[in-house]
C-alpha cells in the first residue's frame, strides 16, 4: 500500500461520513492532540476538564473547517489517526501560538464557566528553531513536559515543546540544543536570545528574573538565598491564592545552577570568538559530588576554568581597543595589584599541592589545596580524627612529609631572609616587610582570599586564589600566569609592598628560583611603586624616592593616576564575602570571574548580553579556543587524577563552619 493509500484508508476509518471527511480536520485533531496532550491538561483530573478540552478542539474545527463534529467523533478520529505513525508524520497543520491564544480567549468569552478555559495555561513555549542547523530538515514540534515559569512577581504554568532531529541526534529546546548521544546542552547565539531560559528540570526562568539577579548582585550584593526568598515573598503577597508553591531552597538551588550557565554563556559569546558553548545536561548536579561520585558540573568547570580565565584576562586587559578609552584620561596606563582576604573559604590542610604553570621560571610553587575539608557527618565522630581537616583528595595523605620541592623552597627562603638581614645600606632597609613563610594550621584552615590586578581606570583584569597566603612569590606567579595566558599588562605597576617585590625579583632573577625567560624579563622591565596610601608608612630612603609615585623621578608617570583603586574596589567587594565563601573550588573561581566580568561591564556601562565583540577585531587571534587551555589547570591535582577519570570533589555547599 502506498503512502497516499495508507493516509486515505485512515481518513475513511476516522471519518466514515464522506461529506464530513477532511484532511485539514485530521491534521488539526492530530496537532492539537500533540500540543495539548490530555494527560497534561491543567488541572488534573477532573474528568470534566478532559471533556471540555474536546469541546475546545470542536470549537477550533468549526472555525477552521466549518464542520460541527461531536466530541465522540473527534475522540474516535484521534484514536484511529494515532494508530499509524506514517499518518502522524505526513499530516501537519501549522497552528501558530498566536492563533491558538486567540481561539482560547474567544472560547473563554463564549464559555465563561469552563474550568478548562479558566485554568489551561495559554503559555506554550516552543523551541527556538524548528529547522536543523546540520541537515536543514524541517522538524515537527513535539510536546516535552509541563513546567512552571518563574517571573519576578508570579509563577505561571506552561507547556514545553521540542523539535527532535533523530538523524543528527539533536533536540532543539526553548533556549538550548540537547545533544542526545553526548548528554550535553549547547547554547548558541540564537538560542541565548530566547525570553525564557530552560536547560533541564521543571522550572523555567523568565530572562527578566536572571537579569534582575545580576543587577541585584552587583548593585545590592544579593545572595542566591536572599534573592530567592525575596521573590517567593513577593509572589506570595501579590498572588496569595496561587497553588503552585515553590520552596525557597528549591528556587535558590535552581537559580544558582541556571544563572551560572546563563551568565557564562553571555560571557563566552561576548568576549570570545566562540558562537556556542556546551555544558552538562544534568542541572540537578549543582553540587560537586552527587551520591559519592564527582558531578558533571564540577568536572566541566575545572577542565575549562583556565580557558575561561584566559578569555577574561585577555579581553579586559585590552578593553580600550574594544570600547575605546575610559573617561579617566589615563586608561590602561597603570596596573594596581593587591590581596583581598575577606572572602576566606575553608580549605584543605594539605600543603603539598603545587602550581606547574610557571615551573620554567619559578619551579613548582607550593599553593596548597583549594578544596574544602570533608564535612563531619556525625556529631559523635572522633574529634582527633585528622582526616576531617583534609579534602577527599588528600584525607589519606595528611601524615606525609613536606615534598622535596617545598623543602627546597624553604631553604631558598631562609637564604633570602638572611640576605635581607645582611644588607647594611640604610636606603635598602624598609620598616614594612613580608616573607614567604607558609602559615601552618593545627585545625581546619581558611584560604587567604585572592590576589587581584586592576587597571587604574578601575577595570579588573585578573585574580588568583591565595590558598595559603599572599607574598612576593605568589604575586610573581600571579603576574606570570596572566602574561602566559595572553594578557596585556602595563609596564607601570602599583603594589602596596613594591619595595619587597623589587627585592624579591632582584635577588632571584637569573637564578634557578627565577630563571630568565621572555616573561620574567617583562616583569623585570616593569616600574614598581607603592600606592600613595601605603607609602606614608614606608620610611626608607628608596621607598620615598624609587618606589614613591610622587617622587621627582616618578611623578610625571603617575600624575592623575588613582593608585588606591584596589583598596576602593576591595571596599566594594567586601560586600560579597558571604556569597564568595558559599562556593567551593572550582565553582568559586567561575563565580568570581563572572562577578568581575559583570562589574567591569557595569563600570563601562556595557550590556553583558552583547555578542561577538571580538569577531573581526585584533583580539580574534589573541583569544584562543577551548581546546588550547582546557587540558592544563591551575592546580596539579586534576592533572594527575584526570588520567584515571577518578576525580573526587567536595560539595559546593558543604562548607563546615
Amino acid at each position: 500500500m502506498s503512502k497516499f493509500e495508507s493516509i486515505f484508508h485512515r481518513l475513511i476509518l476516522a471519518f466514515p461520513d464522506e461529506s464530513r471527511r477532511s484532511i485539514k480536520a485530521a491534521a488539526i485533531i492530530l496537532n492539537i492532540g500533540r500540543l495539548m496532550p490530555p494527560s497534561y491538561v491543567y488541572p488534573l483530573p477532573p474528568l470534566s476538564t478532559s471533556e471540555e478540552r474536546l469541546e475546545f478542539i470542536r470549537f477550533i474545527l468549526k472555525k477552521e473547517v466549518g464542520f460541527d463534529y461531536t466530541c465522540n467523533e473527534i475522540l474516535g478520529a484521534h484514536n484511529v489517526l494515532m494508530g499509524d505513525h506514517e499518518v502522524q508524520v505526513e499530516l501537519n497543520f501549522d497552528l501558530v501560538a498566536d492563533k491558538l491564544y486567540n481561539y482560547l480567549n474567544e472560547y473563554k468569552y463564549l464559555q465563561p464557566n469552563s474550568e478548562f478555559a479558566k485554568n489551561f495555561t495559554p503559555l506554550l513555549l516552543f523551541p527556538h528553531r524548528t529547522v536543523c542547523t546540520r541537515c536543514n530538515c524541517h522538524l515537527k514540534i513535539l510536546f516535552q513536559s509541563r513546567a512552571q515559569v518563574i517571573y519576578c512577581t508570579k509563577i505561571q504554568p506552561c507547556l514545553l515543546y521540542k523539535a527532535d532531529c533523530y538523524q543528527c541526534r539533536k533536540s532543539y529546546r526553548v533556549s538550548s540544543v540537547y545533544l542526545m548521544d553526548e548528554k550535553q546542552t549547547v547554547i548558541t547565539i540564537e538560542s541565548q536570545k530566547s525570553d525564557y531560559i530552560h536547560f533541564s528540570g521543571s522550572l523555567i526562568f523568565a530572562k527578566e528574573i536572571l537579569v534582575m539577579f545580576s543587577s541585584e548582585l552587583i548593585c545590592n550584593y544579593a545572595t542566591f538565598e536572599g534573592f530567592a526568598s525575596s521573590v517567593i515573598k513577593t509572589i506570595s503577597r501579590i498572588n496569595p491564592d496561587h497553588e503552585g508553591r515553590i520552596e525557597v531552597e528549591t528556587l535558590e538551588r535552581n537559580l544558582e545552577a541556571v544563572w551560572l550557565y546563563y551568565e557564562l554563556a553571555n560571557f563566552v559569546l561576548m568576549t570570545s570568538k566562540s558562537t556556542e558553548i556546551s555544558f552538562p545536561y544534568a542541572m540537578s548536579e549543582g553540587r560537586t559530588k552527587v551520591k559519592g561520585e564527582p558531578s558533571s558540573r564540577a568536572i566541566f568547570v575545572e577542565r575549562n576554568i583556565n580557558w575561561i580565565y584566559h578569555v577574561f584576562t585577555v579581553f579586559w586587559s585590552n578593553h580600550e581597543k574594544i570600547f575605546g578609552s575610559c573617561k579617566c584620561g589615563n586608561c590602561s596606563r597603570v596596573m594596581v595589584i593587591d590581596g583581598h582576604q575577606k572572602p576566606r573559604r575553608l580549605v584543605c590542610n594539605y600543603d603539598n599541592v603545587s602550581s606547574i604553570i610557571n615551573v620554567e621560571e619559578l619551579g613548582p610553587i607550593n599553593k596548597g589545596c583549594p578544596y574544602p575539608p570533608r564535612r563531619r557527618k556525625s556529631a559523635i565522630a572522633e574529634s582527633n580524627d585528622g582526616e576531617w581537616y583534609y579534602c577527599d583528595h588528600h584525607r589519606t595523605k595528611h601524615g606525609e612529609e613536606t615534598s622535596i620541592e617545598t623543602k627546597m623552597s624553604d631553604i631558598e627562603l631562609t637564604n633570602y631572609l638572611k640576605y635581607l638581614k645582611e644588607l647594611d645600606r640604610d636606603e635598602a632597609q624598609c620598616n614594612v616587610g613580608r616573607n614567604d613563610m607558609e602559615e601552618r594550621f593545627e585545625t581546619k584552615k581558611r584560604s587567604m582570599g585572592f590576589i587581584s590586578s586592576f587597571l587604574n581606570c578601575g577595570i579588573i583584569i585578573g585574580f588568583s586564589d591565595a590558598v595559603n597566603h599572599e607574598g612576593p612569590r605568589k604575586v610573581t606567579d600571579h603576574l606570570l600566569t596572566m602574561l602566559k595566558l595572553g594578557a596585556k599588562l602595563p609596564s607601570l605597576v602599583v603594589y602596596d609592598a613594591a619595595c619587597q617585590l623589587h627585592k624579591f625579583w632582584a635577588f632571584r632573577f637569573g637564578t634557578q628560583f627565577m630563571k630568565k625567560t621572555k616573561y620574567s624579563q617583562q616583569l623585570m622591565d616593569m616600574k614598581l611603586v607603592t600606592d600613595r596610601f601605603h607609602n606614608t608608612v614606608h620610611t626608607s630612603k628608596l621607598c620615598k624616592t624609587q618606589f614613591n609615585p610622587d617622587s621627582e623621578e616618578n611623578k610625571s608617570l603617575f600624575i592623575g593616576v588613582n593608585t588606591s583603586i584596589a583598596e576602593q574596589t576591595f571596599s566594594y567587594l567586601t560586600n560579597f564575602k558571604t556569597t564568595l565563601r558559599s562556593f567551593s573550588y572550582p565553582t568559586s573561581a567561575l563565580f568570581t570571574i563572572l562577578l568581575f566580568h559583570l562589574k567591569n561591564c557595569d563600570k563601562l556601562k556595557q550590556d553583558p548580553s552583547q555578542q561577538g565583540l571580538v569577531i573581526g577585531s585584533h583580539l580574534e587571534d589573541d583569544i584562543k579556543d577551548r581546546t588550547s587551555y582546557e587540558s592544563y589547570c591551575i592546580f596539579e591535582t586534576l592533572l594527575i587524577e584526570e588520567k584515571t577519570e577518578q576525580q573526587k570533589f567536595v560539595s559546593d555547599d558543604e562548607n563546615d563552619e
